[in-house]
């Protein structure tokens, strides 16, 4: 269950840094890149992708890395590939992206001086906690049911249980309040490494 769970959260990870590189010239304040860029990333809505400078071309370019990036997050996890088979993988995948969609965020407020800017959001990611625990829960009850299940087989379910219960939106009953710091580069607002890894971790832990 731990390794499903930093599964999760390299994939989130890979999905947030790929979206963040893309824009380039904006129209947009730092909380409006802020919210578009989330947008963007979790709701896949495109709406006012324009204003952070992305075009129709840059969106499609940016669901295929995304994509590719994803598998190969899977592909790189460790796990054998007779266990992580390309059907779990690609169950897995939009489990999650199923799950973003649920994901509750709003930003709040941001200072600005010159080309740097502090932007507060609040986010109700997903209760981690609460799935692994479930999810391990669930996964005893199956092998006390059924002792000769395999480790393909309760890997399987692992993933299929993770996968549901983000899928189906378990978030965290209070919204978590993270500053991440935008920089004005090539006229768009971005966000460092560092912020990215901040959003993760309000996002899936």
């Amino acid at each position: 269950m731990k390794k499903i769970k930093r599964i999760s959260t390299i994939l989130l990870a890979v999905m947030m840094v790929t979206i963040m590189l893309v824009g380039c010239g904006t129209k947009a304040t730092p909380e409006e890149s802020a919210k578009i860029f989330l947008d963007l990333l979790l709701k896949d809505d495109k709406t006012n992708m324009d204003k952070i400078g992305m075009k129709e071309e840059d969106y499609t370019e940016f669901r295929s890395s995304f994509d590719d990036g994803m598998m190969m997050a899977l592909g790189n996890s460790g796990l054998d590939e007779s266990i992580l088979t390309d059907d779990i993988k690609n169950s897995f995948k939009k489990d999650i992206i199923t799950g973003l969609t649920k994901v509750e965020y709003e930003v709040v407020s941001a200072s600005t001086d010159k080309d740097t800017s502090k932007v507060q959001v609040k986010i109700k990611g997903f209760d981690m906690k609460k799935i692994t625990e479930n999810g391990q829960s669930e996964i005893m009850k199956k092998v006390t049911e059924n002792p000769s299940m395999t480790k393909q087989q309760i890997y399987t379910e692992a993933f299929k249980l993770i996968g549901g219960s983000m899928a189906s939106g378990i978030l965290k009953e209070e919204p978590q309040t993270v500053t991440i710091t935008l920089t004005k580069k090539g006229g768009a607002w971005l966000p460092g490494e560092d912020d990215v890894v901040t959003l993760m971790k309000a996002i899936a832990q």
